[in-house]
């Protein structure tokens, strides 16, 4: 899974799963492998852990100096279905640091197409509500409803291998507030007490991300004449965009978004991936930060044991 937002923004969450009759097989669809990516989650379910995710902004929306590190751990309980726990702390310049909300998923993968190299998943995202350093955690539970969708674009025709490693990967939730507003004591410069209401706004998160696999390049349309690091490469631009719609509080930034042009080194069992950070507008950043993560695919190291295999597997 991507990694954790910033604590001090809205997190996504929410429940929903489907059955379909054609099930998804786990972590790839036909000869197609969806690589872990940073800012959106991707469709595949694996054992897995993110371990660390850091993000460092020169500026953020409030011109303070921020560095988040994250993680993230996905259990697959079947071959489609997965629950995941992930959090992260923030240092702020200033503005001291802190904890954020802890937040945990599911996701079920419920439709696989091999011969098209097509993925979805549903999925419920919950960031749970004071589990984190006050001032660095809401006061209040997120619940956000997920999909994510990947598609691969090796079916088409010989003629066009140049762009047969391409995939796309989308992911679109609706973050829901569990309180529509919520209340503290503001002491203001003179030591006077008041009660202050903030409005929980609803937020629409949307992303994609476009990609070009030199891996399925060596392995699936014919022979790269590289070096050998360089068949491990992913390249990627992510684009993550989060749009308040309801519940709007007075002076409201609007929508806010990043887009992270970045690579991928790409391994058996593990990958390392460094994007640039991108703000969409004023409201989402003042300086183009950097994120990086290292990826652990449990299910390459340990297959054998409680972290790498699914806690139910079907008869052999």
């Amino acid at each position: 899974m991507s990694a954790a937002p910033a604590p001090m923004r809205l997190a996504a969450a929410g429940a929903a799963i489907l059955w379909s009759a054609t099930t998804a097989q786990a972590g790839d669809c036909g000869e197609r492998t969806f690589p872990n990516t940073l800012a959106i989650d991707e469709p595949s379910v694996n054992d897995e852990i993110s371990l660390p995710t850091l993000t460092y902004l020169a500026k953020n929306a409030d011109g303070a100096r921020e560095l988040d590190a994250a993680f993230n751990w996905t259990k697959a309980v079947t071959e489609n279905l997965g629950v995941s726990i992930g959090g992260g702390k923030a240092w702020l310049k200033p503005g001291g640091n802190g904890w954020g909300n802890l937040d945990t998923a599911v996701k079920y993968s419920f439709f696989c197409d091999p011969s098209h190299e097509f993925m979805a998943a549903l999925g419920a995202d919950v960031n749970w509500a004071n589990t984190g350093t006050p001032g660095f955690s809401n006061p209040f539970s997120t619940y956000t409803p997920l999909l994510d969708i990947g598609k691969g674009f090796g079916d088409l025709p010989t003629s066009l291998d140049v762009l047969r490693p391409l995939a796309v990967t989308a992911e679109f939730g609706v973050a829901i507030p569990s309180e529509g507003h919520t209340t503290s004591i503001v002491v203001d410069r003179l030591g006077d007490r008041s009660l202050g209401v903030a409005l929980n706004p609803t937020v629409i998160n949307a992303g994609f991300a476009v990609q070009y696999s030199l891996p399925y390049l060596s392995a699936s349309v014919g022979r790269v004449d590289a070096p050998d690091v360089v068949k491990h490469l992913i390249l990627i631009t992510e684009f993550s965009f989060q749009i308040p719609v309801g519940n709007l509080p007075r002076g409201a930034k609007g929508a806010t978004g990043t887009i992270q042009p970045g690579i991928i080194y790409s391994a058996d069992a593990w990958q390392l991936a460094v994007e640039a950070v991108i703000p969409a507008n004023a409201a989402s950043g003042r300086q183009v930060g950097v994120i990086g993560e290292l990826h652990f695919f449990l299910d390459e190291m340990v297959p054998n044991s409680f972290l790498g295999r699914p806690l139910f597997r079907p008869p052999s």
